[in-house]
């Protein structure tokens, strides 16, 4: 898959939820390892997460905003919009073949139409001819 353009941010949420009172530091790790873990696709194993925010990772995890389950690290609201992001990619990639294969297929298609309109009738295919003018088919048909 593609990279993942972007997540979700809310600012209401932000500004109101727990993370507000946090230290600003804290606040600071929080959406970096956000990033981080996005960035990776929601899969990021414990002992990173604990490398990139040593002084926080207890604090994260103490306040609810990040949780370890089988040693992977596991933020909710971004799992959330992954999940999302993934069946859309796979419905939006599942149309894209089914339309690709619809075009292909197709033998009355617009596109195919529209390249049968632009053949062009070649101007010159008779330039080769010998032209007699006709009172010289006359005089050729009188000989006879």
């Amino acid at each position: 898959m593609k990279e993942l353009p972007y997540f979700k941010f809310f600012p209401n949420q932000w500004i109101t939820g727990t993370i507000s009172f946090l230290d600003l530091g804290t606040q600071g790790a929080f959406i970096r390892i956000c990033c981080y873990y996005w960035s990776k696709e929601c899969n990021v194993p414990q002992a990173q997460l604990q490398v990139l925010i040593r002084d926080h990772f207890k604090i994260l995890i103490d306040n609810n905003l990040i949780k370890i389950v089988d040693e992977k690290v596991c933020i909710k609201w971004l799992d959330e919009q992954y999940s999302e992001f993934r069946k859309r990619s796979k419905i939006n990639s599942a149309n894209g073949r089914k339309g690709g294969l619809n075009k292909a297929n197709a033998t009355n298609s617009l596109s195919i139409k529209k390249r049968e309109e632009k053949k062009r009738e070649d101007k010159y295919q008779n330039d080769n001819l010998l032209k007699v003018q006709p009172e010289v088919l006359k005089i050729l048909n009188d000989a006879k």
